[in-house]
């Protein structure tokens, strides 16, 4: 209980600076570098060392430098996104529920980053998303990550996909890159307020091309995606 009140004492100091700065970097320029590596990413590595999360990562060699890709992963907790941010060499914006950016200061910041809001209560706000998404991963060479079960595993278990995040792959041809975590649902479960340090496994896979993708086989692409994901967390 004490880990957890220090860490939330911190989560919301961090999170207050960080939004801030993050705002103030957007008048200059909303997609920098300084931005997500300075800014972003050390928000990340703060939240994880107060938490006393330790990550082992493997599968580096899948990720080619300067190549974006549309990251697929499953979504066990409210530490993934940390994670991911502080491990993974990749640029990354985000797709997040419109819910998270009524939050002060976090959601702000989301804002000011551009992460990019998903209304999955309207149907043609959520397709204007995506190609949102299109253009600015074509724009600024970023990737983008995506959490396809769309809301935390209930019970650590992986869920099935909905299809948005495969559609805006086949529509740029941008390769998805898999990524199976496993660990953070034992660290901070979905409702739940009780933080626990821990071990997350994260791995990654080779990428999917989508070369030979149509439309018409998204679902074909959402499947093997999942599978490959699944393999990776069930692995010992």
């Amino acid at each position: 209980m004490v880990r957890t009140i220090i860490f939330a004492i911190v989560l919301i100091v961090n999170t207050i600076i960080a939004g801030s700065l993050v705002i103030l970097a957007s008048i200059f320029s909303r997609y920098s570098n300084f931005t997500y590596k300075i800014i972003t990413r050390t928000w990340s590595r703060i939240n994880l060392v107060v938490a006393n999360i330790k990550v082992d990562i493997s599968g580096f060699e899948n990720i080619k430098p300067d190549t974006s890709y549309l990251v697929i992963a499953n979504h066990q907790s409210h530490m993934d996104i940390p994670v991911l941010v502080a491990h993974l060499p990749l640029r990354l914006t985000f797709m997040a529920k419109k819910e998270l950016f009524k939050i002060p200061f976090f959601g702000w910041g989301m804002q000011a980053a551009g992460v990019l809001k998903i209304d999955r209560s309207n149907r043609k706000k959520a397709i204007q998303t995506l190609k949102n998404a299109e253009r600015i991963v074509l724009e600024n060479n970023f990737s983008v990550m995506a959490f396809p079960e769309g809301t935390r595993s209930p019970d650590g278990n992986i869920q099935s996909f909905k299809k948005g995040p495969f559609v805006m792959a086949i529509d740029t041809g941008l390769s998805i890159l898999p990524i199976s975590v496993r660990g953070t649902y034992k660290i901070l479960p979905k409702k739940s307020l009780i933080l626990k340090p821990g071990r997350v496994r994260v791995k990654i896979h080779p990428p999917i091309e989508i070369t030979y993708h149509l439309f018409e086989t998204r679902n074909e692409l959402v499947e093997k995606t999942r599978q490959v994901i699944i393999e990776g967390f069930y692995e010992k």
